[in-house]
């Protein structure tokens, strides 16, 4: 995840990215560490920033995974879609205890 320094050498803030932009820039972090061009101490440093950025994919990944499910199977085996509530921002589903049980 990208981060953004506090005012004052404060500590530094997450920035929301979206998906897309984190995975590529994982991608571009494995690309630096697997070339071993790097100084150790800045190796950790990309490491650590690349685990952030595969937690923050993941929370992603299984987010929309809740979303997909929520799809249910309908009498005649038909598909119907249940009505999700979701954050406008951050993709998170609000009504998500209303739905339990009603997953396939």
């Amino acid at each position: 995840m990208e981060k953004k320094k506090g005012g004052k050498g404060g500590p530094e803030k997450p920035v929301k990215i979206g998906f897309e932009k984190a995975l590529k820039e994982l991608e571009e972090i494995a690309t630096r560490l697997e070339e071993g061009d790097i100084s150790l101490d800045e190796s950790i440093r990309q490491f650590e920033k690349g685990v952030q950025l595969a937690r923050f994919c993941r929370e992603r990944l299984d987010e929309a995974e809740r979303k997909i499910e929520i799809l249910q199977k309908g009498e005649g085996g038909r598909v119907k879609r249940k009505k999700v509530d979701v954050e406008e921002d951050t993709g998170e589903i609000t009504n998500e205890d209303d739905l339990q049980g009603s997953l396939l």
